[in-house]
């Protein structure tokens, strides 16, 4: 097939939230961390990488989809043709470093540039980026936790994408319900674990790209205590330092629905040639914990790409719309002689199309909301990294950074991947009977989107972890506080405006609602209905999503409304700034409605999933 870009990019939208709303130049950037980032660079490097994407990346995206990846006789992988000039050119280019520490060769520019950026070439072709996509999370791991040793042989490597990494969890018998894994971890008497067992649905879980890949395996040393409690992490390279075979075998790769130019690899480690790693840290039995920021860091990940990838599709569907002729005016309907429009012209295109900008852009600044966050908070950390005896209001500071962080990261991860498949289903919609074939990209976009739901623990576990790790079951939250003081002080700023007071009325109302099923959820931990929360979770993630996403273009309309005051603005900017007024009116009067009938849904208490048996789904002949 002829190679071309299909990858679109609204890189205005992003340079808007970073200067115009989070105004980064005036709190990031003049920290002397960031002295060597000016908005000038970053925008630079914004175009950079839209250009990069455009000649590159996009040119191979429906190719790898149509070649995928091939297992060969000898274990080793055949990637799609083009991705291994496009890797060349993405190590030249120096994207990997962009993020990575000054101390091992990277940039480091602050997260919130590196999301910017990676929304970009995430979704530009997902299937290729996902062989770097854990070379900056295993390297900060590794940074974190592992010994001088670990550091001196794999940092450096992974911020220049010389190695790859990937993380190693699931096992057939053993998803979401980790504590059920086998993979065995044998203590050597120098010191290394010889690892033996098998793990399934590894992503870039065997290629030639790099020169070594590192993998980070969580595996159960002899001995160890059952369940989670008893896992180890160990460091594990496809090849050991003298360049000899480590026991890493790829026994098959997965055929899937989607992302068919990224190996998805089931690997077996220690059968043929006995395999050996190196625990992570200094003590056995807490990889989970030690994992869970590197999990994080993969969750947010997962939004970047499903926000890459939706904005894409609405872009291609709104260009479609805009060429697309098809039936005459409505207003025109009994005249014969009324000429073809542009099916944007029918009104309910624009409704699919205005659902589609709406939840892109409102995603959109979740996560540059979620990354500014965790900027700061890592730069708070870095001030201080030296300092044990840190003051109150450091304590406070810090906390109302890294609190967001912890409580944005599942709605990030879940609600930005179940609107992204919602975008692209939307997007095949407006082009009709053409966005079911392959000659244009959505329905790809489709396929490649929908495992987003499920990676990096499914969405029902994201909901699950906002309901009981972050909001307290209910019961009193601290964060559910500090995010109520953001939105009340937002409110109290906007209240004396004459403008978008409908919208911010609204806001405050399913505010109010959000906190009172909350309050409910501590009432049903009294009544001893706790199984009740966990059959409503998921609904009250989206109630969150809902409100926070209503919140943030709410807030972006109120700045284009006073920079629309300007009289010199080009016609460009007055249409840009209009379109998120438009934005944030039409997803806070269309979706934050929808709370109200979630709300009380939850406070029907339906009890249909608990009282359910298997007889329920299944005639009496199938049930096993």
């Amino acid at each position: 097939m002829i190679n071309r870009n299909v990858f679109k990019v609204d890189v205005r939208d992003t340079q808007f939230l970073l200067w115009e709303q989070f105004k980064v130049q005036d709190t990031l950037l003049r920290h002397e961390f960031f002295q060597q980032f000016t908005r000038e660079d970053i925008d630079g490097l914004l175009e950079h990488a839209k250009s990069f994407s455009t000649q590159y990346l996009g040119t191979s995206y429906q190719q790898g989809d149509r070649q995928g990846c091939i297992l060969n006789k000898d274990g080793t992988v055949k990637l799609p043709e083009a991705f291994v000039e496009t890797w060349n050119e993405f190590k030249d280019a120096g994207w990997n470093p962009l993020g990575s520490p000054l101390e091992y060769g990277g940039l480091g520019a602050p997260y919130v540039v590196g999301q910017a950026v990676n929304e970009i070439l995430m979704g530009a072709n997902p299937s290729f980026m996902i062989y770097s996509g854990f070379c900056n999370p295993a390297l900060y791991l590794i940074d974190k936790y592992g010994s001088d040793e670990l550091k001196e042989t794999y940092c450096s490597k992974l911020a220049n994408a010389e190695y790859s990494a990937c993380l190693c969890m699931t096992e057939s018998e053993a998803g979401s319900d980790i504590g059920r894994l086998r993979t065995k971890a044998i203590k050597q008497d120098d010191g290394r674990y010889r690892i033996q067992g098998e793990k399934i649905f590894i992503s870039s879980g065997m290629h030639d790209l790099t020169s070594n890949i590192v993998y980070i395996v969580l595996a159960r040393v002899e001995g160890a205590p059952a369940g989670t409690s008893g896992l180890s992490c160990f460091i594990v390279p496809r090849k050991n330092n003298d360049g000899s075979d480590n026991g890493v075998r790829c026994l098959r790769l997965e055929e899937k629905m989607g992302l068919h130019g990224c190996a998805t690899a089931h690997l077996q480690f220690g059968e043929e040639i006995e395999c050996y790693g190196q625990l992570l840290g200094s003590r056995e039995n807490i990889g989970l914990y030690q994992l869970m920021s590197m999990m994080n860091l993969a969750r947010i990940a997962t939004g970047v790409y499903a926000l890459g990838m939706a904005s894409s599709a609405y872009l291609n569907a709104a260009e479609y719309a805009t060429s697309r002729l098809q039936g005459t005016d409505i207003r025109q309907s009994f005249n014969a002689k009324a000429p073809r429009v542009p099916i944007i012209n029918h009104i309910d295109v624009r409704r699919m199309l205005l659902e589609m900008k709406s939840k892109v852009e409102g995603c959109r600044a979740l996560i540059i909301k979620l990354s500014y966050h965790h900027s700061m908070a890592s730069t708070l950390e870095a001030d201080n990294a030296d300092c044990k005896d840190k003051n109150a209001e450091w304590r406070q500071y810090h906390y109302e950074h890294s609190g967001m962080v912890n409580l944005l990261t599942p709605i990030v991860k879940a609600y930005t991947s179940d609107q992204a498949w919602r975008v692209a289903e939307l997007a095949i919609q407006v082009y009709g009977g053409h966005g079911y074939i392959s000659d244009h990209p959505v329905e790809q976009y489709a396929r490649d989107i929908k495992v987003l739901s499920i990676w990096e623990g499914t969405n029902f576990v994201q909901s699950a972890d906002l309901v009981r790790d972050k909001l307290a079951m209910g019961r009193d939250s601290k964060l559910l506080k500090l995010y109520s003081k953001h939105i009340n002080e937002f409110v109290s700023q906007q209240k004396d405006k004459e403008y978008l007071q409908t919208e911010l009325q609204s806001l405050i109302n399913a505010h109010s609602v959000l906190c009172e099923v909350h309050e409910l959820f501590g009432l049903w931990i009294k009544q001893q209905k706790m199984e009740m929360i966990f059959g409503v979770s998921t609904r009250f993630l989206h109630m969150m999503a809902q409100v926070t996403l209503s919140w943030l273009l709410l807030e972006s309309a109120y700045i284009a409304h006073e920079n629309l005051q300007n009289k010199e603005l080009s016609e460009e900017m007055k249409e840009f700034y209009h379109a998120k007024i438009t934005s944030a009116s039409y997803f806070i009067k269309n979706h934050l409605a929808e709370i109200y009938s979630i709300a009380e849904i939850i406070k029907s208490e339906d009890n249909s999933a608990l009282i359910a048996s298997e007889k329920t789904f299944l005639p009496e002949e199938l049930l096993a």
